[in-house]
């Protein structure tokens, strides 16, 4: 069905042919000496300073007590290359060429894993050079707009996305490894159309990305409405992701699975990118059934805890667009593949420190989501290794670990199940063939995020102790940034303001001890050197006083338990000219990033998602009244033998979350509707 075989570059160019002829494990050797070679070399920071401006985070300053004359000496010294965490991209939507609508500066996947490798320069530090790594899992069609994709007989032009030249120079990415063939074959799919997996390294510096592609090519494999209860994966995707040492699979293959510390440092996966579409669902579950792959997802700290990313359109409009059957198909499938990652016992076992797991929802209309992600993500890092990218002394950052683990435990409490607490469930009960069955456990955090980017002016204004500015930025914070971002998973209706003294104290501030929002955490993401920082901001940085009245005033939340506001400083963030190799972030020096992140309540959320498919009734066949849940899974509840394909599949835990959703909507609308059973 599949075969591991593929030609290496240095045949390619021998032959101009690119039929197999190398054994797929035997190019992985040369793959993984090349990638080794790049991380033994000495990162030269004399010849990279040639590369700068010295301007900005690099100019020299007078020497004071708290900064030093040298940029190199704030920042780098001769590190040594280190690959800190891979990221997973589980179906194409993150990056497909609608994204790229929303971002001002990044106009092909190319330009994104460039602004990828430059940001993550952040992470620079006089001792190490961490780097990271990307995968992407396509279905067929999602592999032609990623520049994967050939006729055989087709030679990559010199424009390709990748392997192409730019005026005359040559390519952007420096090609390790080209794979042939596919992954997953199905009968029906076309055998001829070959697909690349590029590996690349950046040129230039000592730092390189190692990139793959795995694509699946199903017959069939549309946008289906009710395509997860009719299409199998197990027999295209899982053979893709599940491998083991002795039948490794591409995925394995890829990341050098034998030694993990070798190939991922210590972090192994750290970001997992997805959407609630098939791809993505199957991709994981396939993962969570290999012990093999397993073992690849990191050790996160109580600072970086495992994320998984997930973009989804507002829930308001997603229902108002689509027609009948797919909006509650859809419904009933998001909260179902939404319940899977925060319940199943598989994934709660994932990620290592204290097994923290966070699930982000992102709005898909968000502007510069792509930039503001990878910065996001490099903030996180730069926290836990490095206390000199943030405003604070290193007593300080103690104690804003020792409140952010606080807040992390108090928020667990409430929603993960514990000796002391009881934990939220996803789909609290439902009455199931006679007998009332209880909702599983929610085991990682929910929670989600909205990015904003606001000039430095503005920025600085927000330290003026006598100036409206910081009320003014708090207001903008929750009014816009934070109900774009809940729109994702909460009907408008229950968000927006009301009217009193406290327009926001239904979403923050519920008395009741079930508020939709737990706890929100404001991070300003400035991209400007630490010395420069901590002189504009004379130290203050760590005092948002008035920006916590603010917040009080707005929400009427305790800001002491329920808000966290930091100023991190990104040096390398920002474009610092056409001459200097630092280019294509997407960012300007003049521009502050603001990230919102709020953690939310999953009992409100499984609700919300629910709650639209009761408002109808439909009229089914005979004459019968029926409801939403009826039409979407009426064929799929009556299947006895797909239930127990799923069950030895390892799939009981998703099909009870299929039920409980099925049969909680169904006896919701008709009691609502006053229905016979």
């Amino acid at each position: 069905m599949w075969e591991h075989k593929t030609v290496s570059n240095k045949e390619m160019m021998k032959t101009d042919r690119m039929n197999p002829s190398e054994t797929y494990v035997r190019l992985m050797d040369e793959v993984e000496e090349a990638v080794s070679n790049a991380q033994v070399e000495k990162f030269n920071h004399e010849a990279f300073l040639d590369y700068l401006p010295r301007t900005g985070p690099w100019e020299e300053l007078p020497e004071t007590d708290m900064a030093k004359s040298d940029p190199r000496s704030r920042y780098i010294g001769p590190a040594k290359a280190k690959l800190l965490n891979t990221n997973l991209y589980l179906g194409s939507t993150w990056i497909e060429a609608e994204r790229f609508k929303f971002e001002r500066r990044i106009l092909t996947v190319a330009d994104f894993l460039k602004q990828k490798t430059i940001i993550n320069a952040n992470m620079w530090t006089p001792k190490q050079l961490f780097t990271t790594q990307s995968f992407f899992f396509c279905s067929t069609g999602d592999e032609d707009r990623m520049g994967g994709s050939f006729l055989t007989g087709d030679m990559p032009g010199d424009n390709h996305i990748f392997l192409g030249k730019k005026d005359g120079e040559f390519a952007e990415w420096e090609t390790i490894l080209w794979g042939l063939g596919h992954r997953g074959v199905v009968p029906d799919s076309d055998p001829l159309d070959k697909c690349f997996y590029p590996s690349l390294m950046h040129r230039g510096v000592s730092f390189n990305n190692r990139l793959g592609w795995i694509r699946y090519s199903p017959a069939g494999f549309g946008k289906d409405a009710n395509g997860f209860l009719v299409t199998r994966p197990h027999t295209w995707i899982w053979p893709a992701v599940n491998g083991n040492r002795d039948t490794p699979t591409a995925f394995n293959l890829l990341v050098n699975l034998p030694d993990r510390r070798a190939s991922f440092g210590e972090e192994g996966i750290t970001d997992v990118f997805m959407t609630t579409g098939k791809t993505s669902m199957y991709s994981l579950m396939g993962m969570m059934s290999s012990s093999t792959v397993r073992q690849m997802f990191g050790a996160g700290s109580e600072m970086v805890p495992l994320e998984f990313h997930c973009v989804e359109p507002g829930l308001d409009e997603w229902i108002s667009r689509a027609s009948d059957e797919d909006k509650y198909s859809r419904l009933f499938e998001v909260c179902a593949c939404l319940g899977y990652i925060l319940t199943d016992p598989q994934v709660g076992t994932l990620g290592g420190s204290s097994k923290r797991r966070r699930l982000l929802m992102y709005a898909s209309d968000q502007g510069n989501l792509l930039t503001c992600v990878n910065a996001s993500q490099v903030a996180d890092h730069a926290l836990k290794s490095n206390y000199e990218a943030t405003v604070f002394t290193k007593l300080d950052q103690a104690d804003f670990m020792n409140r952010v683990t606080r807040r992390f435990k108090a928020y667990a409490d409430l929603v993960a199940a514990s000796d002391v607490a009881k934990g939220a469930r996803w789909i609290s009960q439902a009455d199931v063939d006679g007998e009332k069955m209880i909702g599983p456990n929610v085991h990682s955090i929910l929670a989600v995020r909205g990015y904003d980017i606001i000039d430095m002016e503005e920025y600085m204004n927000s330290f003026d102790d006598i100036s409206q500015a910081p009320e003014r930025l708090m207001r903008r914070i929750v009014q816009s940034i934070a109900n774009s971002a809940l729109k994702t998973i909460y009907p408008m209706d229950i968000l927006g303001e009301s009217a009193g003294s406290a327009p926001f104290s239904h979403i923050f501030g519920a008395k009741d001890d079930n508020p939709l929002v737990y706890y929100t955490d404001i991070r300003f993401l400035v991209p400007t050197s630490i010395d420069k920082l901590r002189t504009m901001t004379s130290s203050r940085g760590a005092d948002r006083g008035r920006m916590r009245e603010a917040y009080t005033g707005l929400t009427n939340a305790d800001s002491m338990t329920s808000l966290s506001i930091q100023d991190l400083c990104l040096p390398f963030l920002a474009d610092l000219g056409k001459d200097s190799w630092q280019t294509g972030t997407g960012l300007r020096e003049s521009e502050v990033i603001v990230e919102v992140t709020m953690a939310v309540n999953p009992a409100v959320v499984w609700k919300s998602l629910l709650d639209p498919t009761t408002k109808e009734t439909f009229d089914l066949p005979k004459g019968h009244k029926g409801t939403a849940a009826n039409l979407w899974g009426d064929i799929f509840i009556n299947n006895e033998a797909l239930h127990s394909k799923m069950e030895r599949d390892g799939l009981s835990h998703y099909l009870k979350l299929l039920k409980m959703a099925y049969h909680w909507s169904n006896d919701e609308t008709r009691k609502l509707h006053k229905l016979g059973k």
